[in-house]
């Protein structure tokens, strides 16, 4: 199959660096399929790359038709929606549940300690959601740890390459990794 006739997806748990994975991509050959209506702030200063679409997927996967060879954002759990007559590689980012939870908390400016076991099974069903998904509909994925791709960059970066099959230079897709950007972090 040729890559025009496959939809990179990227996803994740909420705030497990899938804006950063976009961000990667971004400087790959592969075109990111976002419309730049969530703007970059305080919380994703390198933006988003999200797709309104996305967001009704539940009620409208027809959007996917028009990401054939392109990168679209897809957090979990919404990826259980995705047109099953499509071919699609998935890029799943994975982020430690506590930095994910803390990294939430701040960006909502809202203190969620005491709702934080509730969240955590949330997300832990999120997840095995997903990936169900992914093995009952024989769809191709990589897991990507955050931290390691953070902080062992080149190795990270060239499974994706492997992975996608990418021409772009490991320094290129590096270069959008910007450690100071890591603030919620455990200790």
């Amino acid at each position: 199959m040729k890559d025009k006739e496959i939809i990179t997806i990227v996803t994740g748990l909420p705030r497990s660096g899938t804006s950063l994975m976009m961000q990667i991509l971004n400087k790959s050959e592969l075109d990111i399929f976002s419309d730049g209506i969530r703007q970059k702030d305080i919380s994703n200063p390198e933006g988003y790359y999200e797709l309104e679409a996305v967001k009704g997927i539940v009620r409208d996967n027809s959007f996917l038709k028009n990401a054939l060879g392109k990168v679209v954002k897809i957090v979990a759990p919404l990826p259980i929606y995705m047109d099953k007559s499509l071919s699609y590689r998935v890029i799943f980012m994975r982020r430690e549940i506590d930095e994910v939870l803390k990294s939430q908390e701040k960006m909502l400016n809202k203190d969620q300690l005491s709702e934080r076991e509730k969240f955590r099974t949330i997300y832990e069903m999120h997840l095995k959601k997903t990936y169900s998904f992914f093995y009952a509909n024989n769809i191709s994925f990589i897991d990507i740890q955050h931290k390691a791709l953070l902080y062992d960059s080149e190795n990270e970066v060239m499974k994706i390459k492997e992975f996608l099959n990418l021409k772009s230079p490991v320094q290129d897709l590096v270069s959008a990794i910007k450690l100071e950007l890591h603030r919620n972090k455990l200790s």
